[in-house]
């Protein structure tokens, strides 16, 4: 009788402890996760692989975790994204699928979902899936207008689109959700994102050089390259790819920003261009 006690409470005291020293761990994989995704994203792409084993581990030891769940998915959005990486898409797409269910208030988790459902869609093949893609995009910006995350998500998902599936959006234009980003960010820093100011001004610039406003773009292209300039060696070296590229664009080039320094999800974090150049 008396092992039996001792054995019990001994069990249930062990049982009790797990708990918080697996939660605490959970949430120190998760920072230290998100830590490594930053760096990815500010250029150090080598480093993506210890980034989703990180917010992977946190994950399986607290699925529970809406803010890990969330990082999680938007690096394997990235990495589909980036690296046309067809596995790494199904794993965004269950990913914030289960952010969802956890958190279906969240319409950060629903305007990505939306996004990688156009992606999966093979081109818009599959329309149903891509439809709802669309309204998902659509129904988180309703859902909360001035969630930047979600406008910046729309407009820049919009951009791979033919103009039939514009049309099919009721001929949407990104160009109001840009301006409302590059109103957001206008003359604040951000330290994970340094270039944030420059790289929303420049592509409200583009928008309006695709369609013929020499003027306007000209305005927000000089505005962009106005924005001083701070942090150290690497995040300057990025901001100078950037101001390279927006100067062509001013002067007359005909390639439209969203490639070279603007391409992915790099432009805002550039912090180490010589790392993702190679």
């Amino acid at each position: 009788m008396r092992t039996w006690f001792w054995a019990s409470v001994l069990t249930a005291t062990v049982a009790i402890g797990t708990v918080p020293a697996r939660g605490q761990e959970a949430k120190q994989l998760a920072q230290q996760g998100y830590s490594v995704f930053m760096l990815v994203l500010g250029g150090d792409e080598a480093r993506y692989p210890d980034a989703v084993k990180l917010l992977e581990q946190a994950r399986d030891l607290d699925p529970s975790n809406a803010d890990n769940l969330y990082n999680l998915g938007r690096l394997y959005f990235y990495d589909a994204l980036t690296k046309n990486n067809g596995e790494s898409a199904l794993k965004a797409e269950q990913t914030l699928a289960q952010l969802m269910e956890l958190k279906p208030d969240d319409t950060r988790a629903l305007s990505f979902h939306g996004s990688i459902l156009t992606s999966l869609s093979n081109g818009g093949k599959d329309l149903a899936k891509f439809m709802l893609g669309v309204r998902e995009m659509n129904t988180a910006v309703e859902r909360a207008p001035r969630e930047i995350n979600n406008r910046i998500v729309r407009a820049f998902t919009s951009r791979n689109f033919p103009s039939q599936a514009l049309a099919a959006m009721g001929n949407y234009d990104a160009l109001s959700d840009l301006e409302l980003v590059r109103d957001v960010f206008n003359d604040n820093t951000f330290s994970r994102a340094p270039h944030a100011d420059v790289v929303m001004k420049a592509f409200v610039g583009d928008a309006y050089k695709s369609r013929g406003d020499d003027a306007k773009a000209k305005a927000n292209f000089a505005a962009a390259l106005a924005v001083p300039r701070s942090g150290g060696q690497g995040t300057r070296a990025g901001r100078d790819l950037l101001d390279a590229a927006i100067q062509a664009r001013m002067d007359g080039g005909d390639k439209p920003l969203g490639s070279g320094a603007f391409a992915g999800c790099h432009s805002c974090h550039w912090n180490a261009p010589d790392k993702i150049l190679k």
